[in-house]
C-alpha cells in the first residue's frame, strides 16, 4: 500500500497535539477552528493509514505509530525552520514586518517606539505580540523578544537596553502629596513599608519587588495579591495598599502617586533578545540599534 505524503501543515497538527495533549489546544496554537482542526486530523490519519492518537475525556494520547509521526515532525520542522531563521538572518533588504513579542506592561513604551521607528525606517512595520510568557523565538511566533528580567534570556542573542526603574506608589488621594506622576513625598525605607500593600502572587515570587515585600511587610498588611503588574497597578488606583511598579508603567496612571526614589534594592533591566540566527538580519540590527538609544529614556527614570 503506498501512503501519501504529509505535508508540513499536517505535521505541525500532529505536533501541536501531541505538545498540548488535546485538539482543542492545538487548533488554539494553530489559530485553526477545532472542527478544521479535526477534519485535517482524521484526514492526516486516512493518508498514513493509522491512528495517531486515542481519544478520551483526558485528552489525545499520542499511539505507537502517532509517538513515531510526532518525534520525525519536530525533526522536520526544526530544521525548516531552522532553514527560515538563516535565510532571514541572511536578509538584506530594509523592508518588510518585525514581529516583536513583550509583556503586557511593555506595550504602551514599545507603541510609541514603533511609531519613532517608523518615521526613521518607512519601509518597515512592527507587529507587536503580547505575551508575558516567552514565545519561541526558534518557532518563529516572533522576531525580536523585550522582556524584563535580571539575568539575559538563555539561548538567545541578547543586548541589555536599560535598568527598569521601580519604586513604591499609593492611590493619588491618599497622604499629603498630589496625585499622579512623582507627586511630592519621598519616604524613607521604614516609613515606606508601613501601610497595606498589594503584592504580587507566588507565581512572581521571582521578581525582586515580590522579595522586597515578603523581607519587609509582614503578611496580615497584604490587602491583596496579584498576578500582573496591571493588575498591581489597578489594586493601587483602588486604594487597596501600596505597590511597588515599574516607574514606566505607573508614573504614566494618573490615579496613583511615587511615594519614593526608585529603589536600588528592587530591579530589574530591559533586554532585547532575538534568535542567534537573525541577529545579522538588516531590520533586526535597523530595530536593536533604535531601541538601544531610545528605551533607556523610556525605562530609565529618576
Amino acid at each position: 500500500m503506498r501512503h501519501e505524503r504529509l505535508s508540513l501543515d499536517d505535521l505541525e497538527l500532529v505536533r501541536a497535539i501531541g505538545a498540548h495533549g488535546s485538539l482543542t489546544g492545538a487548533a488554539k496554537a494553530l489559530a485553526l477552528d477545532h472542527s478544521s482542526a479535526f477534519r485535517r486530523l482524521a484526514a492526516v490519519e486516512a493518508r498514513v493509514g493509522a491512528a495517531l492518537f486515542r481519544r478520551s475525556r483526558r485528552g489525545y494520547t499520542p499511539t505507537d505509530a502517532g509517538e513515531l509521526t510526532i518525534a520525525s515532525a519536530q525533526r522536520v520542522l526544526a530544521e525548516t525552520e531552522r532553514l527560515q531563521r538563516e535565510l532571514a538572518g541572511r536578509d538584506a533588504r530594509t523592508e518588510g514586518r518585525i514581529r516583536i513579542t513583550l509583556p503586557d506592561t511593555l506595550a504602551p513604551v514599545a507603541a510609541r517606539m514603533c511609531a519613532a521607528f517608523r518615521a526613521e525606517q518607512p519601509g518597515l512595520r512592527c507587529d507587536l505580540v503580547v505575551a508575558n510568557a516567552f514565545l519561541t523565538l526558534q518557532q518563529q511566533d516572533a522576531d525580536v523578544a523585550l522582556r524584563a528580567s535580571v539575568l539575559p534570556p538563555e539561548g538567545l542573542s541578547s543586548r541589555k537596553v536599560a535598568a527598569i526603574s521601580i519604586a513604591a506608589y499609593e492611590a493619588a488621594g491618599r497622604g499629603s502629596g498630589r496625585g499622579g506622576g512623582r507627586g511630592k513625598t519621598t519616604l524613607d525605607e521604614t516609613a515606606l513599608a508601613q501601610g497595606d500593600w498589594v503584592a504580587l502572587d507566588e507565581s512572581l515570587a521571582h521578581l525582586s519587588s515580590a522579595q522586597w515585600l515578603s523581607d519587609r511587610v509582614p503578611a496580615e498588611r497584604i490587602a491583596m495579591r496579584v498576578n500582573t503588574l496591571p493588575a498591581a497597578l489597578a489594586a493601587c488606583e483602588a486604594g487597596l495598599g501600596r505597590a511597588l511598579l515599574p516607574c514606566y508603567l505607573a508614573d504614566a496612571s494618573p490615579g496613583v502617586r511615587r511615594i519614593s526614589a526608585p529603589l536600588p534594592q528592587v530591579r530589574a533591566d530591559l533586554w532585547f533578545a532575538t534568535h542567534p540566527d537573525l541577529r545579522r538580519s538588516a531590520k533586526v540590527k535597523l530595530l536593536r540599534e533604535f531601541a538601544l538609544k531610545w528605551l533607556p529614556g523610556e525605562v530609565e527614570l529618576g
